[in-house]
């Protein structure tokens, strides 16, 4: 291959040496005597290219000749050289053929010291295995006969470590083996070494528990660890942590006895949450223990058993069961609630029913039903009864995330799993059995005799503070309302706080439902619905501002909102609802720069206890929607720390939401909505018909047709307007909840005042026409109004666009009017006009301009 190359390399240089003789160069200097032949038009032309042509033909075959002679010469040369190229290969196979032959004895010798290797490694294989199988026999009888020695000498310590030794560090196949069984035995220990070594095991078992139980009621911690820590040794891991679960179990119950006696002494046990207290004591001394020892037990029990803390909380969770359950029946003994029951069962209310119905029955049951309970007692035991609970399942999930948590597989956002353990335990059916039956009826009772007492006691605070004429009329921050809906939100804050702490998903459902039914049927259809009825406003009958001087000192002597009359402790949530009339009075002043001409007439008491329910409605909203908010809302983890088990902070925040909290909402807005059409159609109707008929007269064209300034310039007719409303509206201002009743009220009104004036216009226009000036002053008693109807509410504004359309219709001149008539859509949002008028009606409406 390399000769080839250098071969070919060699002609190529050889045929440089010659450039006559290039391809190139001949086809050239043949394509030139062709072109000279095919031009040659003489016999002496033909000639002399004969004569070009016989000259370089010598030339060429000279150049050929030397080409082919140096030629020669080359491949002479380099065929010599091939030739010594193969002799030196020649030496080189001869080489290669003998190291191959040295390569294949070395080959055959490393098979054979290879074979001799493995059979040597084999050699010391079964020699190792040998000495390893006489140290392990020695071992196995070292061990067997210090396990014999260590018995007789009672050191367990010693036995436990030799027969671990055995167990765990010599094959099972040895012990047991023929070998074994003919060489281990002597004269001293005679049994084969399987059956000795079980039987030593089920002595230090026995031993081991007598030593244990022994401890433990000497209540020897440094014995008792010492000896808990030899069962792993013996294999024996359930049976230490048998004894370990009894001997906490001793001391859960010699709690549980110190706590019971305790409470039973004197009048310890008349306390007040002495029981809830006890349970709290249980359940933290149970989890301090378990926390104390749980590294004890993972430390000697954690590498062969590693569930032994969940076997250890599996057997005292039934002694636990059992003193929590005597605690708890004790509490419910102590205070005879199953006594307590009956008496609720028998309680008819009797009162709430007469208060609610138009025609009252007799009271003769009256005595007996206020006699039999004690409402403040009750309210106890509910407390009481939801601290028991709620340390129950705080205890639930302490187990749950110490112990359960890593082991269960649920996604975290479904919250905790609960074990069986805890779901199947006596105490929780005993708590779905006896106690929630009694926890729901007691808080039933409750809730709904809170409320019938409320009604019994209940106070109206006095008006007139709110009513006196000031500069700047503003809505009280506080509306005065009946002091049922403050003791109503106040138990029903209580209850509520105590259904969620009990964690008890079935209570919440139940409460929900029993809630509602009062707040439904005694509250907004019995109580309001009835007050609100024979309150109702009579025709044209208003609410007038006082004056000042006539209403000296009403803000010391008015009944402040803030004052609970059930004796219900006021919730820390909902203590800034309640604030004092006295506080609202300061901000309780009018609107406008002219004062409202004061009235002396005496308001209606029926009108004034109208626009007290009516505020009560609207303060019941705001009191019950922030207490579930405060519980829902701003403070999320108070429903996870009483729910963690799976989706039931979820469930509880929709059924309190959705089954409690909206339908209250629709049903009192429905209420408030019913009552401010009806309270509108009889008071303030008629009265807001006569102001706009007054703005907008039909008794001549002189407010249309104006041809002086004067007249454009006078204000009477907005000044009267400013007065009239003033008088109407100031009163409900500085007297009516703002947001859910004097918002509600102004928006009816300016609906009303917006069909009114439309309708007015039309008529008065389509009867007298309208000019230039006419317009004007029309633009500017509209603006007026709008101005002092809807102050800063842009969205009553919004309410005006058809009338100010109208107003804007009959001001422009043809020139305007003709271009926001006919220019497109772009050109209208240019000039800025969005039309809530047809086409037609603006033309309509053009044709009243003069």
């Amino acid at each position: 291959m390399q000769g080839n190359m250098e071969g070919q390399t060699g002609k190529q240089g050889v045929a440089k040496l010659f450039p006559s003789l290039e391809e190139t160069v001949l086809d050239h200097r043949y394509a030139q005597h062709l072109e000279k032949f095919r031009h040659a038009s003489s016999v002496n032309d033909l000639t002399r290219l004969i004569q070009e042509i016989d000259h370089e033909t010598k030339s060429l075959d000279t150049d050929l000749a030397a080409f082919i002679t140096t030629a020669s010469r080359k491949h002479t040369s380099e065929i010599a050289s091939v030739e010594l190229s193969r002799a030196k290969l020649s030496g080189a196979i001869a080489n290669s053929t003998q190291l191959t032959k040295v390569f294949s004895s070395a080959n055959d010798l490393g098979h054979s010291l290879t074979s001799k290797i493995k059979a040597l490694d084999q050699e010391i294989g079964n020699v190792d295995a040998a000495l390893s199988f006489v140290s392990d026999m020695q071992t196995l009888r070292n061990n067997i006969s210090q396990i014999q020695y260590a018995i007789d000498n009672k050191n367990w310590e010693l036995a436990a470590m030799c027969i671990h030794t055995i167990n765990h560090k010599l094959s099972p196949n040895l012990v047991n083996g023929q070998f074994a069984s003919a060489v281990i035995p002597s004269t001293d220990i005679p049994e084969l070494p399987g059956p000795t070594i079980d039987k030593w095991i089920a002595q230090l078992k026995t031993e081991l528990q007598t030593l244990f139980d022994d401890a433990a009621k000497r209540k020897s911690v440094p014995e008792i660890s010492k000896y808990f820590q030899l069962f792993p040794l013996i294999d024996q891991e359930e049976v230490g942590l048998n004894c370990y679960s009894k001997f906490i179990c001793s001391i859960i119950t010699d709690t549980s006895r110190t706590l019971i006696n305790s409470a039973m002494q004197g009048d310890a046990s008349s306390k007040k949450g002495i029981y809830a207290s006890i349970t709290k004591n249980l359940f933290e001394s149970v989890s301090m223990m378990l926390s104390q020892h749980t590294p004890l037990i993972n430390k000697h029990y954690g590498d062969s058993y590693p569930d032994a803390v969940v076997f250890v909380v599996n057997k005292i969770q039934r002694v636990i069961d059992s003193q929590i359950g005597l605690i708890t029946d004790t509490f419910y003994d102590v205070n005879r609630i199953e006594k307590l029951l009956q008496d609720i069962k028998l309680h008819s209310f009797s009162d709430l029913k007469n208060r609610l119905t138009e025609f009252p029955e007799g009271d003769s049951n009256d005595a007996n039903d206020v006699d039999l309970v004690s409402i403040v007692e009750v309210g106890d035991l509910i407390h009481e009864f939801s601290a028991i609970l709620h340390h129950w399942a705080l205890y639930c999930k302490f187990i749950v995330v110490k112990y359960f948590n890593p082991k269960m597989s649920s996604p975290p956002d479904e919250g905790l799993k609960a074990p069986d353990l805890l779901i199947e335990s006596q105490f929780n059916k005993k708590i779905s059995s006896k106690y929630l039956p009694a926890f729901e009826h007691l808080y039933t009772f409750y809730f709904r005799r809170s409320f019938e007492k409320a009604l019994s006691i209940e106070e109206l605070p006095r008006l007139e503070p709110y009513l006196i004429t000031e500069k700047v009329s503003k809505s009280p921050e506080q509306a005065p309302v009946s002091s049922v809906i403050e003791d109503f939100t106040l138990v029903f804050n209580n209850v509520l706080r105590n259904i969620l702490e009990s964690a008890q998903l079935s209570t919440v459902r139940k409460f929900v439902v029993e809630c509602f039914k009062v707040v439904q049927n005694d509250l907004l259809d019995g109580f309001i619905e009835k007050a609100l009825h024979e309150n109702s406003p009579k025709y044209n009958q208003t609410l007038s501002l006082i004056a000042s001087n006539i209403e000296n000192g009403a803000s010391s002597t008015m009944v402040s909102p803030s004052n609970s009359h059930s004796g219900t402790p006021a919730p820390e949530t909902v203590s800034g609802f309640f604030k004092g009339a006295s506080n609202a009075l300061g901000n309780v002043v009018g609107t406008g720069s002219s004062m409202v001409n004061p009235n002396t007439a005496v308001n209606s008491p029926k009108l004034i206890n109208f626009v007290i329910y009516m505020n009560t409605v609207a303060s019941g909203q705001d009191f019950v929607s922030q207490i579930i908010n405060n519980v829902t809302k701003k403070n999320p983890a108070y429903l996870k720390n009483s729910f963690p088990f799976g989706i039931d902070e979820k469930k509880v925040t929709n059924i309190i939401e959705n089954d409690l909290l909206e339908p209250f909402m629709t049903a009192s807005s429905s209420i408030l909505k019913q009552n401010l059409v009806n309270f509108y159609n009889q008071s303030l109707k008629n009265k807001i018909v006569t102001l706009i008929n007054d703005c907008f007269p039909e008794s001549s064209e002189s407010h249309y047709i104006i041809y002086s300034s004067n007249v454009l310039n006078d204000p009477t007719s907005i000044l009267k307007f400013k007065q009239g409303w003033d008088q109407l509206m100031r009163p409900y201002k500085q007297t009516f909840h703002k947001k859910y009743v004097y918002d509600k009220l102004l928006r009816l009104v300016v609906v009303n005042i917006v069909s009114l004036i439309e309708r007015k216009l039309m008529a008065v226009m389509k009867k007298f026409k309208i000019n230039e000036l006419g317009a004007l002053k029309l633009d500017k008693d509209l603006s007026f109004i709008i101005n002092e109807v809807c102050e800063d509410d842009y969205e009553l504004r919004e309410k005006f666009v058809r009338v100010t359309q109208i107003v804007l219709l009959v001001g422009m001149d043809n020139e305007e009017y003709e271009l926001s008539s006919f220019k497109g859509e772009d050109d209208q949002e240019e000039v800025g006009i969005n039309w809530v008028l047809t086409p037609l009606q603006r033309k309509q409406i053009r044709r009243f301009r003069i």
